[in-house]
């Protein structure tokens, strides 16, 4: 299936677009899109990375992704939002966003806080995309291997076709 790529870079001060992006994934509702979130790294600031290195290791990687699905309707079911950080400090990441000042809503649900494949939240229904996105920078920012300066690149993905199922 054929995925349409739509790329956005903001600032932590201006996220008029980016906001209205994810609005637009949500009211789709259809599960065919979502939303991967990375802070911008300039290149001479970017660890080196080997493919090696990456196969063998038990971290995530250095400069953090978020990925958020809106909540969508499979059939006759609804399918909760998630949202998922692969990042490189390891377990009981929820821990230390707590300790820097990043709290998980109590509604929240981990479903995830794993080494390598990092920290996954079933969210409850009513949680906006301004919500999110503040979340995701916040804690994406504490779970970082790199520094950040408040730019972001954001990857709006939508399915092309029809699903099979």
């Amino acid at each position: 299936m054929a995925v349409d790529h739509t790329g956005v870079m903001f600032t932590s001060e201006d996220t008029v677009e980016i906001l209205s992006c994810m609005e637009d994934l949500a009211v789709r509702g259809d599960g065919r899109g979502w939303l991967n979130l990375l802070p911008w790294v300039e290149d001479e600031d970017r660890p080196p990375t080997s493919p090696l290195g990456r196969m063998f290791s038990a971290r995530g990687p250095e400069i953090p992704q978020a990925t958020w699905v809106p909540q969508h309707r499979r059939g006759r079911s609804t399918v909760r939002a998630t949202i998922g950080i692969s990042h490189p400090t390891g377990r009981f990441a929820v821990r230390r966003l707590a300790e820097n000042g990043v709290h998980v809503p109590q509604a929240w649900t981990v479903r995830q806080d794993h080494v390598r494949r990092g920290l996954v939240f079933e969210l409850p229904d009513g949680v906006g995309a301004a919500e999110v996105l503040r979340f995701l920078m916040a804690a994406t920012e504490v779970l970082s291997g790199v520094a950040t300066d408040g730019r972001w690149v954001a990857d709006i993905a939508v399915q092309r076709g029809s699903r099979r199922g």
